[in-house]
């Protein structure tokens, strides 16, 4: 069924008092309250919102991939029906009982055309319980009522920008907000600004200005981190990513904004400077790294970090560059070599081999540079760092093929005895 015939059933609904299920129902739509009725409304009639907030991310993750959804053709209601199942496993089974023993409790929003605004999972689960009775092993009087949805039909002049709000509005509430993955509401804050100032969507989900005008900074970086990748668009690549981007939109901000919290930083970096340390993040982040390990690479403030030092960070740096490895192939070879595979499973493989082959880089990098931003912090406390050079020489072990053959073990002895040497006679002389 087409939207033009859609409308025309639709419209046959609302002139039926006896589908009216509710009345006086309150809706804000256009900056004001209006009253509206809740219809009881043949499902046949209505088609799934693709863009619907909690499944924006695997269905434009999916259409850059495989070509765009058609909501009205059998395969494509399957694969969105799919995506939305899949959103909630866990409480599927909890609202399809309910549905099933209580009927619809919580009535929907749908356009005079029949997208739904808001209700997609519940309209999925319905047409599950009654498209698939059987399978379920349920009776076809068992299920007779699932095969309507409750809800309010918009009026025909409601646009794409009054979905949006209203979506927004009545699924992004305090209640509902949790339902969402965290990469969904970056994406919402970015198809609202289409339409809306942030101070607009501000209000719609109602949170601040500034947290709405963070989120679209934030999203930002995680787009160029995508295309740095060759995942333009693959949204699903930023999978538990979120903590690590929120991190480094904050320093990035400061290192160009300048200020108390960067006062720490011992050299006049530039530009290309914080370019730099935005693509080495990356690699980290895509390697999934987070939490202090991460912060330890560029965090602001009086304990400084590896690019608050321009030693330490230019020595951070050159290790970086010559030793973690390039990708095998790229998207497009990938495409080429696999066509026939699905490109989501491709890519994460490609993640997973070379965050497999760099892990062992990236990790010995970070920890030896870490330390030695520990050792600056410390700096004026010299018995905790002779304590510590100390039981490293301790921990030396002396059987070690690697400590006879390694050239560089000779020199580094030499510098140890050198250093010690000058230390004693410090002390002699203050004696």
């Amino acid at each position: 069924m087409d939207a033009e015939a859609r409308k025309k059933e639709l419209k046959e609904v609302k002139s039926t008092n006896a589908r009216i299920q509710m009345t006086g129902i309150p809706l804000r739509y256009r900056g004001s309250t209006i009253t509206e009725n809740v219809y009881k409304i043949p499902l046949s009639y209505l088609v799934y919102n693709k863009y619907n907030g909690r499944i924006g991310t695997e269905v434009k993750s999916y259409e850059v991939q495989n070509g765009e959804l058609n909501v009205e053709t059998e395969h494509d209601k399957k694969k969105i029906e799919e995506f939305l199942y899949n959103s909630k496993r866990d409480r599927n089974k909890k609202t399809m009982d309910s549905l099933l023993k209580d009927g619809q409790q919580r009535y929907g929003i749908v356009t005079a055309d029949g997208k739904i605004v808001d209700g997609n999972r519940r309209a999925m689960l319905l047409n599950t319980l009654f498209n698939e009775r059987e399978k379920l092993g349920y009776s076809y009087s068992q299920v007779e009522k699932c095969q309507y949805f409750l809800a309010i039909i918009l009026p025909e002049d409601a646009t794409e920008k009054d979905m949006q709000q209203l979506e927004t509005i009545y699924q992004m509430g305090e209640d509902d907000k949790l339902d969402y993955n965290a990469i969904e509401k970056y994406l919402k804050c970015k198809e609202l600004k289409k339409y809306f100032s942030e101070k607009d969507i501000a209000e719609f989900m109602g949170e601040s200005e500034k947290q709405i005008i963070k989120k679209l900074s934030i999203l930002n970086l995680m787009e160029e981190y995508l295309e740095t990748y060759g995942y333009t668009g693959i949204y699903t690549r930023l999978e538990k990513t979120e903590g690590p981007f929120v991190d480094l939109d904050g320093y990035l901000e400061s290192y160009k904004k300048g200020g108390a919290n960067v006062s720490g930083v011992d050299w006049p970096y530039d530009e290309l400077d914080i370019n730099e340390l935005k693509i080495i993040c990356f690699d980290y982040i895509r390697a999934r790294y987070e939490g202090k390990e991460f912060r330890d690479i560029a965090k602001t403030g009086k304990d400084g970090s590896i690019f608050a030092h321009k030693d330490i960070w230019e020595s951070f740096k050159a290790l970086h560059m010559e030793k973690v490895p390039e990708d095998e192939f790229t998207t497009d070879e990938l495409r080429e070599k696999f066509p026939n595979e699905d490109l989501s499973n491709l890519l994460k493989s490609r993640d997973a081999d070379w965050t497999k082959k760099a892990r062992g880089e990236l990790e010995g990098n970070l920890r030896k540079h870490s330390s030695k931003v520990d050792d600056k912090r410390n700096a004026s406390k010299p018995l905790e760092l002779l304590e510590k050079a100390l039981s490293a020489l301790n921990s030396v072990d002396t059987n070690q093929s690697s400590f006879f053959e390694d050239e560089n073990v000779v020199q580094c002895i030499k510098d140890i005895s050198k250093i010690s040497w000058e230390m004693k006679k410090l002390l002699d002389r203050k004696c």
